[in-house]
């Protein structure tokens, strides 16, 4: 919530301090982009990474619950893996993978907070 609420007030000094001093993530969330989809887009998919571990972070601190039950890693695995094999054996979606990545994420914690 912290950093919807700079973004929303336009606060660079937060977005600099918050990359000053974490130096660090800053170079692993750029390598696992980088890893992750063979060199293309490293920024960009080192953000998407990112955002889903920052809006995670969030989403089990406001619900009081986490993904990281076995329920929750045998559903994201049920259904993360059959979409990413679709996508990656078809010829011209598997751009789309880093967004199905994120999507079968979002889609098993409203599963789970619906009590699923």
């Amino acid at each position: 919530m912290e950093i919807v609420q700079n973004a929303l007030a336009l606060n660079p000094q937060f977005f600099a301090d918050l990359i000053g001093q974490n130096l660090m993530w800053v170079f692993i969330f750029y390598a696992a982009g980088h890893y992750f989809t063979g060199g293309k887009m490293p920024l960009f998919r080192g953000l998407v990474f990112f955002s889903l571990v920052w809006a995670s972070m969030d989403i089990f601190r406001l619900t009081g619950f986490s993904v990281f039950t076995a329920a929750g890693i045998a559903m994201l695995y049920f259904l993360r893996m059959p979409v990413l094999l679709f996508l990656e054996t078809s010829g011209g979606l598997a751009k789309y993978m880093p967004l199905a990545w994120g999507v079968t994420f979002y889609v098993v914690i409203i599963a789970l907070a619906m009590g699923g």
